[in-house]
């Protein structure tokens, strides 16, 4: 089988009609793969293609067929993998870390998911990269999003890459591993009802009597996109659309997210007790941290446009 790297591609032009390789982008389902083409223009800048669809499990366009922004975020992630496996080599057994990840959306520009799925032109660029003995170890990509030759949203995101014997001892200082499916089993999801912006099967935080500025974290184990594959820690996708929940309940004035940052000093552990924290730092950014056991795991911000 042939490398992307290895196929000729004088014209340099994308293709939007198959996704890539679902083990590029650490997926099981091949349905929830965004990407659709990936070309190498230099050593450390690429162009990648991605398709969004009308619609999506999670990720629903609004009535106005503006695209969930999450699907930036995914977007991010998966552009990492790939170029990660795809540009430098990266084995299928080392593990990745996302330390950070953020967005901005223009929403003057951005495509609508009326009529068709909508074909994006990515570019991404490395910088920080980090080899050791050959291997790569860390970089930042940051990212420009096109849709009919419109840029409406950029975005970066730094990922780290460690062996698997590094990633077992990193994890061991959180303790024993989760037992995927005694957590799985014994999973009992508190009710919960539907949001502004997702169904109730879809919902991550837990129902209270009123708007507040900390909610506990749902974590649906068995849920087909949140945890498309198992995992031993809560993904930073799912504390990011958890946090947006929450502030989207707490304002209740419509707004729509139109940025995000998320940085993960430390593993969001399952089976453990987490609380959600807003914080208003201005009329258009909520602040937003992740605790477990008195320990901030992530934090980031939340930044809206009516």
């Amino acid at each position: 089988m042939h490398t992307l790297d290895e196929v000729v591609r004088a014209d340099q032009a994308l293709r939007w009609d198959h996704t890539i390789d679902r083990t590029l982008v650490h997926r099981d389902s091949i349905a929830e793969v965004l990407l659709t083409d990936l070309i190498r223009l230099a050593d450390t800048e690429f162009l990648v293609a991605a398709q969004w669809p009308r619609s999506h499990r999670v990720y629903r366009p609004d009535h106005d067929g503006r695209h969930d922004p999450m699907l930036i975020l995914e977007s991010i992630r998966q552009s990492g993998l790939a170029v990660s496996h795809f540009a430098f080599g990266v084995g299928f057994d080392q593990q990745s870390l996302m330390r950070d990840i953020s967005f901005v959306l223009d929403q003057r520009t951005e495509p609508r998911a009326l009529r068709r799925a909508t074909n994006l032109a990515i570019t991404v660029s490395c910088r920080d990269v980090i080899m050791r003995a050959g291997r790569l170890r860390g970089m930042t990509i940051t990212l420009s999003f096109a849709a009919d030759e419109l840029r409406f949203a950029s975005g970066s995101g730094t990922i780290r890459w460690v062996s698997p014997q590094s990633y077992t001892a990193l994890r061991a200082r959180g303790g024993p591993p989760p037992d995927w499916d005694q957590l799985r089993w014994n999973s009992v999801l508190p009710p919960r009802r539907p949001s502004p912006i997702r169904a109730a099967a879809d919902v991550l935080i837990t129902a209270e009597p009123a708007p507040s500025a900390r909610r506990r974290l749902v974590v649906p184990l068995d849920h087909p996109v949140y945890f498309d594959h198992p995992l031993d820690h809560a993904p930073g996708m799912l504390l990011i659309d958890a946090a947006w929940q929450a502030a989207v309940e707490q304002r209740a004035d419509g707004a729509r997210l139109v940025g995000c940052t998320l940085d993960c000093p430390m593993f969001t552990e399952l089976g453990v007790d987490t609380d959600i924290l807003l914080s208003p730092v201005s009329s258009d950014t909520t602040g937003f941290t992740v605790g477990q056991r008195g320990h901030e795991t992530a934090s980031g911000t939340l930044r809206v446009a009516p």
